[in-house]
């Protein structure tokens, strides 16, 4: 009896495990992997290389339909290359408005309004040949200013002069031009000293398009320090501009100089480079 339980117990023991063994196997993955066809390969390589010459074609037809630049400098309106060699040109970067120290009527510029703008201004010198092709005549020399009764200074020449640029050339002013001259000192640098005959802007405030800034009609006069005592090389600092109106400032009645604004110069052909015209 007892050989007949043991034996019923190892059957069922060896049943047991040869369930489990069948039905609770774990399952791994395969690592292999199957090998990239050579065939698709091939095709996507080839289709890259015919994208990429078609990208070629459509660049180099691009290239070759824009319009080759020109090489020549812009040359502002009413300068002729030939006159510039007896000329030294610069560009004036005007700002004008009220200024701290100003004699202008109160009510001009009070709103803090600016006008600003290029004049393109050329020294005449003379030449080896001609010394005394460029000196001005007594109506320019009259309208001169006075400021170096004492001192040592040159004659006055002509200046030429293109017309003003405000507003980056949505307006204009025009111009006729002036003189010069350069005040000569021996302790600091030389000062020259022109003017420029302008017609000015709009006075009326209620149809100006500058509000209650103007640039009055007649002469705007310039300084700056040069070296050399020649206008070949003028100061990069900032200098005033003025006119030259009549009135009670002084303790009587004459003609006063009074600020209507800063200015800066540049030589032309730099100017025309940055400016782009």
């Amino acid at each position: 009896m007892c050989v007949i339980k043991w034996l019923v117990l190892s059957l069922l023991i060896v049943t047991s495990e040869s369930f489990t063994s069948s039905h609770f196997q774990i399952r791994r993955p395969s690592s292999s992997k199957k090998p990239c066809s050579r065939v698709q390969s091939s095709t996507n390589e080839n289709d890259a290389i015919q994208q990429a010459e078609q990208l070629l074609a459509k660049a180099k037809a691009i290239r070759e339909s824009l319009p080759k630049e020109s090489t020549q400098e812009t040359v502002s309106e009413g300068v002729d290359e030939k006159e510039e060699d007896n000329r030294i040109g610069y560009r004036l970067y005007i700002d004008i408005g009220r200024e701290e120290g100003t004699w202008m009527d109160p009510k001009w510029g009070k709103s803090g309004a600016r006008i600003e703008g290029s004049i393109d201004v050329y020294f005449q010198i003379p030449s080896e040949e001609n010394p005394n092709d460029c000196l001005a005549d007594e109506n320019i020399v009259d309208q001169m200013v006075k400021d170096n009764l004492s001192g040592t200074s040159t004659v006055v020449r002509k200046l030429d002069s293109n017309d003003a640029r405000l507003r980056g050339g949505f307006d204009s002013m025009k111009c006729n031009g002036g003189g010069y001259r350069i005040d000569i000192s021996k302790k600091s640098s030389s000062t020259v000293r022109f003017f420029i005959s302008v017609d000015g802007t709009e006075e009326d405030s209620r149809i100006s398009s500058f509000g209650d800034i103007f640039i009055p009609k007649g002469n705007l006069y310039f300084s700056l320090p040069v070296f050399g005592n020649s206008v070949k090389q003028l100061s990069m600092k900032e200098g005033i501009i003025t006119v030259r109106q009549m009135g009670w400032h002084t303790g009587w009645r004459r003609e006063e100089s009074r600020i209507v604004g800063v200015f800066r110069a540049k030589p032309i052909e730099e100017a025309r480079r940055k400016d782009k015209f």
